[in-house]
């Protein structure tokens, strides 16, 4: 217990640091692995070695992932081919269906590209098709956003899903295959919920800031300047289906047949993603500039460096978690209040999210905490996982920084942004994402 204890004064003070001082979230989590390791008597050397193991092994198991998934991303968006998505569903869907079109799209372009990229590029498209379809540009902006979030808490390889598969030991293709229609049904219910609600608020329920009022929104793209719509997914699709076919034909092809080696090596994670980038320069490539078309090789390393680091800094902390029994003292004392299990990883990726705002964050802490809530038997590993990406919706308010780039963006205050996008993360996306996990553990 005293151990319990200790950890919850570090991780207290890990969050008053992120949130107080300018260190970051790479040092804080370090700081907070070291600091709770030598306090709960680990000893300094096995403090400091259980620490770098932890961060090594998520290095290991994420680094090349979040490259490979950076690069793949930057050539969808200088390539435009978000776009061409994006107009493509509209042209299926009409104006009248404009909030189902940019659903889908956010569905889609969150697999490969992050998603304060994915809304930036797509705020100008947001505020031309609500012009056109005379719906509110921050309903159609909420939608395209819970869309972009579902995806990127759900379908691996966006960084969270990716480092806490790692820390629960699942098998990412399993963590796809479930991971896709939970954010699918996320999405329809977010779509229903812009499309029946937010829609039919009056333009006054929605407060503009005054620079945004008499701004001129034009977007539109030459029909050369954008790939094909085949050319436009094939990126996506390629490494999804090369890794779920992996994952399929592993559990029931016999251990002899000769197109287990194959596939296997086809549709390892690492290998499908490489081969999405090839895909990706083949289909997009010359819509960029000619002496841009292999910058984002090198251009990713920027991008991918922070995101490996604290995602491993946090996979350290995870470790901490687990040598020092935090983990099995927690997941002791929720079993004992007689919740259902599959809320505690779901709540405690909430509370997190709520003191600190990093989804990736949160989802590292939860996936530690629930080790030992695998290892008992009480949950496996795909219902941890399913409930730690729909609790890292929870708790979404203004320390987080995709609220600002909405806001900016889309051109509404805070109080607008937390009336349309954060009710629809707590309350829609987190309950809608509860559900579709309960649901998978009875049939799965």
């Amino acid at each position: 217990m005293m151990n319990l204890i200790i950890f919850l004064i570090g991780l207290a003070l890990m969050m008053l640091l992120m949130m107080k001082t300018k260190l970051g979230p790479f040092i804080c989590m370090l700081l907070a692995s070291l600091g709770i390791g030598i306090a709960c008597q680990l000893g300094t050397s096995t403090a400091i070695s259980t620490t770098i193991d932890g961060f090594a092994g998520t290095c290991k198991s994420i680094g090349l992932l979040v490259i490979f998934g950076t690069i793949l991303g930057i050539y969808l968006e200088k390539s435009n081919a978000c776009q061409r998505i994006a107009t493509s569903m509209l042209k299926i869907t009409g104006n009248k269906n404009a909030t189902l079109a940019l659903a889908i799209t956010g569905f889609l372009v969150a697999i490969p590209v992050f998603c304060d990229v994915a809304m930036v590029l797509l705020s100008p498209l947001i505020k031309s098709v609500a012009k056109k379809s005379g719906k509110n540009a921050c309903a159609l902006g909420t939608v395209t956003a819970c869309s972009l979030l579902s995806t990127n808490a759900f379908v691996a390889p966006t960084p969270a899903p990716l480092a806490i598969i790692a820390v629960l030991g699942l098998d990412i293709g399993t963590s796809i295959l479930w991971g896709l229609p939970c954010a699918l049904f996320i999405t329809i219910c977010v779509w229903a919920f812009g499309e029946f609600y937010l829609c039919r608020k009056p333009d006054s329920w929605f407060t503009q800031l005054e620079s945004e009022k008499d701004k001129v929104i034009n977007f539109n793209l030459r029909e050369d300047e954008m790939p094909s719509l085949s050319a436009a997914i094939a990126p996506i699709i390629v490494p999804i289906l090369l890794i779920l076919m992996n994952s399929v034909c592993s559990q029931f092809l016999s251990e002899d047949s000769i197109l287990l080696s194959p596939l296997s090596f086809l549709g390892n994670k690492n290998i499908a993603l490489a081969l999405g980038i090839v895909t990706s320069v083949v289909c997009l490539a010359s819509y960029l500039p000619e002496n841009e078309r292999y910058a984002p090789m090198s251009d990713a390393l920027k991008i991918a460096g922070p995101i490996v680091f604290i995602t491993a800094a946090g996979g350290a902390l995870a470790k901490i978690v687990g040598a020092t029994g935090v983990g099995e003292t927690i997941a002791n004392l929720l079993v004992s209040t007689h919740i259902p299990v599959l809320l505690v990883p779901f709540l405690i990726a909430g509370f997190s999210k709520f003191a600190q705002g990093s989804a990736s964050v949160a989802g590292l802490l939860a996936a530690g905490l629930s080790v030992p809530l695998c290892e008992a038997g009480l949950l496996t590993p795909l219902e941890a996982f399913l409930s730690i990406s729909a609790g890292a919706s929870l708790g979404s308010h203004v320390n987080n920084s995709f609220f600002w780039v909405f806001s900016e963006f889309m051109g509404y205050d805070a109080r607008t942004t937390m009336k349309t996008l954060c009710v629809s993360q707590n309350i829609v996306m987190s309950l809608a994402g509860i559900v579709a996990a309960f649901i998978v553990s009875m049939i799965a």
